[in-house]
Parts: C-alpha cells; structure tokens; sequence
C-alpha cells in the first residue's frame, strides 16, 4: 500500500503578501508505513528568498486502503518533541493534507494541495 505515496511533490500558497513553496518528499518503510520529509521557502515581495532552517522529517506514518496518510506521530525535531495529527488524501498525483504540528512551544495547523513532480 505505501507504494502508491512515494514520491517527490510540489506546492504553493499565497498568504497576504508572501509565495510559500513546499516540497515534500515521501518514502515507503514497510508496507503500512512512510517516511515524510519537507521544508518551505518563502518570496516576499522585495525579492527577498527565504528557506526553512530544517527539514522536517515524520517517521512511521500510517498509510489506510483508501489512499490517506493518517498522521498520528511523535517525533524529535531541533531537540523539541512535537506531535502531528491530522489527514492527507492521495487522488490521482494530488496531495490534500490537513495537519497540525504541536510542540510545547506552538501549533502549526497546515493545509494545501501538493502534486507529485
């Protein structure tokens, strides 16, 4: 079943003024898991290119039948523990996910459509 997420994919998002780009990449661990990796860059107007200080890599995400990634992870990630809930939907080479990334810091509610490369 992992099979079918594996691969490179590509998005973007406009909020108010600045261009975030996303590329994820997903690779299989085992047949009813994969392994997440992403980072943004961001455009501003003036030009200006900035790039997520790190990837962040989600091990162990559940992969169901009916082509969705149920992320219900722990993971350490610049030395802070964080958990990501949420859902992702493969149709076709397009991405919809909805998750939100907690740390004891903050929480990130993500959510966009992402095509395979």
């Amino acid at each position: 079943m992992a099979e079918k997420f594996v691969g490179d994919y590509y998005g973007s998002k406009t909020d108010s003024i600045v261009v975030t780009t996303e590329n994820w990449k997903i690779a299989k661990q085992d047949v009813n898991h994969v392994n997440v990796i992403f980072y943004f860059t961001n455009t501003y107007p003036n030009g200006d290119v900035t790039r997520s200080k790190y990837d962040i890599y989600i091990p162990d995400v559940t992969v169901s039948e009916n082509n969705v990634l149920d992320f219900n992870n722990q993971f350490v990630f610049d030395q802070l523990e964080y958990s990501v809930i949420g859902k992702a939907y493969l149709i076709n080479d397009i991405f919809d996910y909805d998750i939100t990334i907690t740390s004891e810091y903050n929480t990130s509610k993500l959510k966009n459509k992402i095509y395979r490369k």
